[in-house]
C-alpha cells in the first residue's frame, strides 16, 4: 500500500510538473524567465533587477503581466511546483564549486551588465539554471545558460522565436564608438557647439554588438532563391541565402536542413544515386541517406562556381568492385573528375578549352556537356562535340531515361557574371538570328536529333533570352520569355503565354515532380505551378527570409515593398496582404496570352505626403506615379504626367507588352533595329533619383537636375538645381536628398550644399555657410510639422521654418548622433544610426533606445508601439517602444516625456 501510494504521489507530482511546463510555455520569454527566477530562485525583484541588469519597474510588470496571463488558480500552481523544488545539499556544494572557478572580468569602463557583487546566496540558486547542471526538474522549466562562452557573459531575454544570432556585446551606454575631431565649426552665434560625434569604432563591424532586444518579423517570403532540385521520391530541396530547405513529399511547408554548408549566394547543384543524395556547398560536397534527416561532409571539392553535379557507377579495371565516380562541371574551370575511393579530383577536360559549360547531364555512364559553342559528349577520353547547333550556345540539358533534351539560343553571357550589368547585357545580346531559340531531342545519345522547336508567332519567341527546359515522363515544360507546355515528348505544344522577366531563365533551376508539378527559383523566390505552367503560384511557406525594398507607416498601417509588390499589415507586421492594382500581379495570377506585367519592379518607391500613400515606379524617361485609394484599398495610377523631355511618356516594353509585340510585327522598321529598341527599353535603368510630393506637387532629380510638375503643367519645369556629381548613394538615388512640405524645399548636394527655397523651387538660396558645422555627405531631410531635420555624415541639424539659425542635436553629453534614417511617431521624433536607435526627449536631445541595431539601416517607421527597421540585407525587425517604458502622453502643454 505505501509503494502504491507514493506510486500515484509521483505519478501526481509528474503532472503537476507537465502541467507547470505547459502554462509556461505560454509565456513569452522575457516573462516566463523572470518568474522562473522568481519562484524558483526564490530572488526578489529587486535581486532580480540587478541580476539581469534591467529595471526594477520593469522586472516587475514582466511579472505582473506573465501572473495576468495566467488564470489565478494556475498561478497558484505555478508558485507551489517552483517553490516547492528543494535542492539537495551536494547540488549547491557543487555549484558553489562551479561558480568559485569561474574566472569573471568585469568590463574596464563602463557599468557592467551583470553586477557581480550582488551574487548573493540567491542568486547562487539562480546559476543552476545557467550552468545547466543536472538536476532532473529545474530542464523543465529554463533552458540552461553558460558562463563558458567565450563572449561576454550576457543574459538576452526576448519575446520572440526568431532573433538575429549574432555574437553579443555588453549593453553598456556609450561605448559602441569614440569621439573624433569634426571639421572646423563655422560660427553661426550660438554659445557653443558640441565637436565631437559619435561613430562605430574604426574598423568594428556594428552588426556584431548585442542586438538580441530586436526581433525579426515574418514579413511574407521572397527570393533570391539559388538552386531547387526532387529527388526520385519527391522530397525537395532548394537554397536560398538563410540556409538550405526540405520539402517532403506531399507536404505544404519547406523545412530547415540541418547542415553545416556556407553560402555565398551562388548555386548549390545536387545530385541523387541509389538512394543517397548529394549537394555541393562552397567548400565540401555533402551526403544524406535518409532523405536528407541528416547530412555528413562526403569530400572537399575544388574551388569555383560549379554548374552541376553528376555521380555514375563505375567499374574498377583491376577488380570487380563497382564504385562511384563524381563529376563537377565548372562554368570556367572544366570538369573534375574523383571517386568514392579517391578523393583527389583529375581535370577532364580535354577538348573543352576555351569553353564555358552552362550545363551537364548523363545517360548511364555517358555525360554530355552544353557550352557556349555546342554540346560535347565525353567519347574516348576526349569530348567530342555534337552535331546539334554547333555555333549556338546551350541554355538547357535535360534527361528522361533514354532522351536528351538540348535547349539552344544565343550567347547571352560572353562576360562573367560578375562583370555583367544592365548595360552590358543589352550591348552584348546578339540579334543577328532571331530565330536561334530551338528545342532538340535524341534518342540515341546524340548520334541523330529531332527537332521539336514549337512553332509560334510570338515576338517574344523570337527575343533572344534564356531558354529552359524541365521534364517529368512524357511531359516538358519550356520556359523563357514565352512559355509551351507538351504532354507528348514535344511533338504537340500549348502556348502558355509570354514573360518579360525569363531573360535570365537558363540561370536558375526547375524541378519536375510529375507532369503537371514544377517548381522554379528565381530572384523573386520559389513558384509552383500543378496545371503544367498555366498558372503560377508563390510557395515559399517556411523558408526564413524576406527582401523588403521600402517600409512606411499611413494610418496605423505598414506597408512595404517587397520585389515586385506592395504588402500591408494592420497587426504591427504579424500578418501581411497584398494591395491590388489595376494590372494584375504576375507571379500570382496565371500567365495568359497578354502579358502582365510586374507593378511595382524593384526600382519603386514608397512615397507618404499629405496623408497619401504613393507609389513611384520610374521608367526610362518618366516616371509613373499610383496612389492608394482608401476606398477600394487599390492603386490607382494618376494619368497625364508627361516624360522628363517634355513628351508624351514612351510606352515601356514592362508597362504594355502587347502593344511592343504590335510594334515589332509592323514593317515600319527594321525588325533588327526593332529588335535593338525592345533589348535596350528592357535592360536601361532609368535616371530617376530623388522623388517628393507635397500639395499635389512633383519633385523628382532627372539626370542631376531637379524637376517638378503640377497637374495643370504640360511638362516638367527645371527650377535651376543642377548637381553634375557623381553618383555615390547607397540607395540608388542619383545625389540629392530632397525634403519638401508645403512651399517649403531642402535640397542637399554632394559635398555638403545645402538648398533652400521658401516659394516652391522658384528661387534658390544656398545656406551652407549658415550650417554649425561642415561635412561631407546628406544622410536624409525630413520634415517634422515646420522643423526641418538634416543627418549629415558628422551629426543632425534641426531649424524652425524661416528661422536663420540651425541647432546642432546632441545627447546627453554633448555627442553628435550620426543618423541614417529618421521616423516620427505624432511628434516624436526617432532616429537610427550604426550607433543604435534613439529618440528626442522634452529637451530636444537624443536619449538612447537601443544600443545596437541588427544591420545598417536602410528604413525606419514606428507603428504600433513598435519600431521598425529594415536593414541592408532587405529584412525587418522591429523593438518594443512599451518594453523600455518610452511612453507619451498628450496634454496642453503638448507631448511630455513620462519618467519611470
Amino acid at each position: 500500500e505505501r509503494y502504491i501510494s507514493e506510486q500515484h504521489e509521483t505519478d501526481a507530482r509528474e503532472h503537476r510538473y507537465e502541467l507547470v511546463k505547459k502554462l509556461l510555455a505560454k509565456l513569452p520569454e522575457s516573462e516566463r524567465t523572470v518568474m522562473t527566477l522568481y519562484y524558483l530562485g526564490e530572488m526578489t525583484t529587486k535581486e532580480i533587477s540587478k541580476f539581469l541588469g534591467v529595471s526594477v519597474h520593469t522586472i516587475t510588470s514582466r511579472l505582473q503581466r506573465a501572473r495576468e496571463r495566467l488564470k489565478q488558480d494556475e498561478e497558484l500552481l505555478v508558485q507551489e511546483v517552483l517553490g516547492g523544488l528543494q535542492l539537495s545539499a551536494s547540488l549547491t556544494e557543487s555549484i558553489v564549486q562551479k561558480v568559485a572557478d569561474i574566472k569573471l572580468t568585469p568590463p574596464v569602463t563602463g557599468k557592467p551588465l551583470l553586477p557581480w557583487a550582488a551574487f548573493g546566496a540567491a542568486a547562487i540558486l539562480v546559476t543552476l539554471l545557467l550552468l545547466g547542471l543536472s538536476n532532473q526538474y529545474l530542464s523543465r522549466f529554463q533552458k540552461p545558460y553558460s558562463f563558458e562562452a567565450q563572449s561576454e557573459p550576457t543574459i538576452e531575454i526576448i519575446d520572440a522565436a526568431i532573433v538575429l544570432d549574432i555574437e553579443s556585446k555588453p549593453d553598456v551606454r556609450n561605448q559602441v564608438g569614440r569621439a573624433v575631431a569634426t571639421d572646423k565649426n563655422v560660427s553661426t552665434g550660438n554659445p557653443q557647439i558640441s565637436n565631437t560625434v559619435l561613430t562605430p569604432t574604426a574598423g568594428a563591424d556594428f552588426s556584431t554588438f548585442s542586438t538580441s532586444q530586436w526581433t525579426q518579423t515574418i514579413a511574407p517570403q521572397t527570393g533570391p532563391i539559388f538552386d531547387i532540385f526532387a529527388t526520385s521520391n519527391g522530397v525537395l530541396y532548394t537554397v536560398s541565402s538563410t540556409g538550405v530547405y526540405r520539402l517532403p513529399a506531399d507536404a505544404a511547408i519547406w523545412v530547415p536542413v540541418n547542415i553545416a554548408a556556407s553560402i555565398k549566394g551562388n548555386r548549390m547543384p545536387m545530385a541523387e544515386y541509389e538512394g543517397t543524395s548529394y549537394i555541393v556547398a562552397t567548400d565540401e560536397i555533402f551526403a544524406s541517406t535518409d532523405e536528407g534527416e541528416t547530412w555528413r561532409t562526403f569530400c572537399s571539392r575544388p574551388k569555383g562556381q560549379v554548374i552541376g553535379l553528376i555521380v555514375t557507377h563505375e567499374k574498377q579495371s583491376d577488380t570487380s568492385q563497382t564504385d562511384i565516380a563524381m563529376y563537377l562541371a565548372f562554368e570556367n574551370k572544366g570538369v573534375f573528375r574523383s571517386t568514392d575511393t579517391d578523393t583527389h579530383w583529375i581535370p577532364f577536360n580535354n577538348g573543352l578549352t576555351d569553353k564555358r559549360i552552362s550545363a551537364v547531364a548523363a545517360i548511364g555512364n555517358t555525360l554530355f556537356v552544353g557550352t557556349n559553342r555546342g554540346l560535347y559528349r565525353f567519347d574516348s577520353d576526349a569530348w567530342q562535340q555534337l552535331p546539334v547547333a554547333p555555333s549556338e550556345a546551350v541554355h538547357s540539358l535535360e534527361v528522361m531515361k533514354n532522351d536528351l533534351y538540348v535547349g539552344t539560343g544565343p550567347n547571352l553571357f560572353p562576360l562573367k557574371p560578375s562583370e555583367l550589368n544592365p548595360q552590358a547585357i543589352g550591348q552584348t545580346v546578339h540579334v543577328k538570328d532571331s530565330n536561334s531559340k530551338k528545342i532538340f531531342r535524341s534518342t540515341d545519345l546524340g548520334m541523330t536529333w529531332t527537332e521539336i522547336t514549337p512553332t509560334s508567332k510570338s515576338s517574344f519567341m523570337r527575343l533572344p533570352s534564356g531558354i529552359k527546359i524541365s521534364v517529368a515522363g512524357e511531359a516538358l515544360l519550356v520556359t523563357s520569355t514565352a512559355n509551351f507546355y507538351s504532354t507528348d515528348r514535344g511533338q504537340t505544344w500549348t502556348s502558355l503565354g509570354s514573360d518579360m522577366n525569363s531573360f535570365l531563365v537558363s540561370r536558375f533551376s526547375v524541378a519536375a515532380v510529375d507532369e503537371r508539378t514544377f517548381y522554379k527559383a528565381g530572384g523573386f523566390g520559389i513558384q509552383r505551378t500543378v496545371d503544367g505552367g498555366k498558372s503560377w503560384h508563390s510557395f515559399m511557406d517556411g523558408v526564413v527570409g524576406t527582401r523588403i525594398l521600402n517600409l512606411v507607416v499611413l494610418n496605423n498601417r505598414l506597408y512595404a515593398h517587397t520585389s515586385n509588390d506592395i504588402i500591408q499589415s494592420s497587426d504591427g507586421g504579424e500578418s501581411w496582404k497584398d494591395i491590388g492594382t489595376d494590372v494584375k500581379d504576375r507571379t500570382l495570377e496565371p500567365i495568359g496570352a497578354e502579358q502582365s506585367r510586374a507593378d511595382f519592379p524593384l526600382d519603386s518607391r514608397l512615397v507618404v505626403a499629405d496623408g497619401v500613400l504613393y507609389g513611384i515606379v520610374p521608367d526610362a524617361e518618366s516616371v509613373r506615379v499610383f496612389y492608394l485609394s482608401a476606398e477600394r484599398n487599390e492603386f490607382i495610377p494618376i494619368h497625364g504626367i508627361p516624360a522628363f523631355d517634355g513628351g508624351v511618356p514612351s510606352k515601356n516594353l514592362r508597362a504594355d507588352t502587347q502593344e511592343t509585340e504590335q510594334a515589332y510585327l509592323s514593317d515600319d522598321v527594321e525588325k533588327g533595329d526593332q529588335l535593338t529598341t525592345i533589348l535596350n527599353t528592357i535592360t536601361d535603368f532609368p535616371e530617376v533619383g530623388a522623388f517628393a510630393i507635397s500639395d499635389k506637387t512633383f519633385y523628382a532629380e532627372y539626370k542631376g537636375k531637379l524637376l517638378k510638375w503640377q497637374s495643370s503643367d504640360a511638362k516638367w519645369k527645371d527650377t535651376g538645381l543642377i548637381d553634375p556629381g557623381e553618383q555615390t548613394d547607397e540607395d540608388l538615388t542619383n545625389g540629392f536628398k530632397l525634403a519638401v512640405s508645403g512651399k517649403i524645399v531642402y535640397v542637399g548636394k554632394w559635398g555638403g550644399k545645402l538648398f533652400q527655397s521658401l516659394d516652391g523651387a522658384e528661387s534658390w538660396r544656398d545656406v551652407t555657410s549658415s550650417l554649425p558645422f561642415s561635412f561631407t555627405r546628406f544622410k536624409e531631410i525630413f520634415f517634422v510639422g515646420s522643423t526641418v531635420y538634416v543627418a549629415t555624415d558628422k551629426g543632425v541639424l534641426s531649424s524652425q521654418t524661416g528661422a536663420p539659425h540651425w541647432r546642432v542635436l546632441t545627447d546627453g553629453i554633448d555627442q553628435r548622433i550620426v543618423i541614417d534614417r529618421f521616423a516620427v511617431d505624432h511628434t516624436r521624433v526617432y532616429g537610427a544610426g550604426d550607433t543604435g536607435v534613439y529618440h528626442l526627449d522634452a529637451h530636444d536631445q537624443w536619449e538612447q533606445i537601443s544600443p545596437a541595431v541588427p544591420g545598417k539601416v536602410f528604413s525606419l517607421a514606428v507603428d504600433r508601439n513598435r519600431l521598425h527597421v529594415l536593414t541592408q540585407q532587405r529584412r525587418m525587425f522591429h523593438i518594443s517602444l512599451e518594453e523600455e517604458n518610452y511612453t507619451l502622453s498628450h496634454s496642453e502643454e503638448g507631448f511630455k516625456e513620462l519618467r519611470r
